[in-house]
């Protein structure tokens, strides 16, 4: 009897044992072990993630213009993928960052952040999300190699941010890269030469801050001139959105966002506060597990309404 319990016993072990190591290949692809649904079952309903910490749950609302990104997530969600992964990098005022599958594992002075899983996703940037307090988006790399703006088939941040007055929200708004261009295209030509006068004795006082408000004034006469967008003008819900919740409005349409923290709003300062070390991992592990429901549409749409 005794050999038979070890022998139970040890099969069991065998069993757990292959059945994590088939769900991660060698290459870092996560494999599927059976199909899973990531269509609702009735089209009147909608989906809910709740992902939970130890500093408390937030409720997601996932967005249906995303198609892609959701059924990616919700299928990740209900292979239990995400469960014990850590919130790996943490910027208070910006936003934190998991999903990495190396963190499930990772020595406490791993430096995170590389990990992934299966394809990347093509970019589905809407115009109508924005990175608000609370948007959930894919990180994705950055830079020329990374031209079309693909996303991580697995990491994703959630924006903390920060409250944006009008003028400032228009700054960050403001292509300065461009705005600089244009400027020295326009003090060169003679009939803008008090503006050069005007920007070169600034330079000479070292009043930097000056020539920016000076290089700022002009921004309307040079998109008029050169028939150019310079600022991209919010519209009247972002206005509302980041100076009443906040956010990181320079990230809008660079990243795919796919949904909405509409509950728990702060569980994301909580986690934010915490201590970090030099790449922004917390000293502390913050793993998350995340479970999805389906839900009326009717429901979803009046938890939106109330941080819209």
């Amino acid at each position: 009897m005794k050999k038979k319990l070890q022998t139970a016993f040890l099969y069991l072990i065998l069993v757990s044992l292959i059945g994590f190591s088939c769900s991660k290949s060698q290459n870092g692809d996560w494999e599927e072990d059976k199909k899973v649904a990531t269509e609702v079952e009735d089209p009147n309903d909608d989906f809910l993630l709740t992902l939970t910490t130890e500093y408390g749950a937030m409720k997601i609302v996932l967005y249906k213009e995303t198609p892609i990104h959701r059924e990616n997530f919700i299928k990740l969600v209900r292979q239990h993928y995400y469960d014990s992964l850590l919130f790996h990098r943490v910027i208070n005022g910006f936003m934190i960052q998991g999903g990495d599958p190396d963190s499930r594992f990772a020595d406490e002075n791993e430096n995170l952040g590389r990990g992934e899983i299966g394809d990347l996703l093509p970019a589905e940037i809407n115009y109508k999300y924005f990175h608000q307090k609370g948007a959930l988006a894919m990180a994705r790399k950055g830079g020329p190699s990374n031209p079309d703006k693909k996303s991580s088939g697995c990491q994703f941040y959630i924006v903390d941010g920060k409250k944006y007055t009008k003028e400032s929200l228009y700054d960050s708004k403001t292509d300065y890269k461009r705005v600089n261009q244009y400027f020295s295209s326009l003090i060169e030509d003679p009939e803008y030469s008090r503006i050069n006068q005007a920007y070169v004795q600034l330079g000479e006082r070292g009043d930097v801050a000056g020539q920016k408000r000076l290089m700022k004034k002009c921004i309307p006469m040079m998109e008029k001139k050169y028939e150019v967008q310079l600022i991209e003008k919010p519209t009247r819900k972002e206005r509302i959105a980041y100076t009443k919740y906040g956010g990181a409005p320079f990230l809008d349409r660079e990243y795919t966002v796919l949904g909405q923290v509409v509950e728990g709003l702060e569980v994301i300062d909580k986690i934010a506060a915490q201590k970090v070390n030099p790449q922004n991992r917390p000293l502390e592990d913050i793993k998350m597990s995340i479970t999805v429901e389906e839900v009326p549409s009717v429901y979803v749409e009046q938890l939106l309404k109330k941080i819209h």
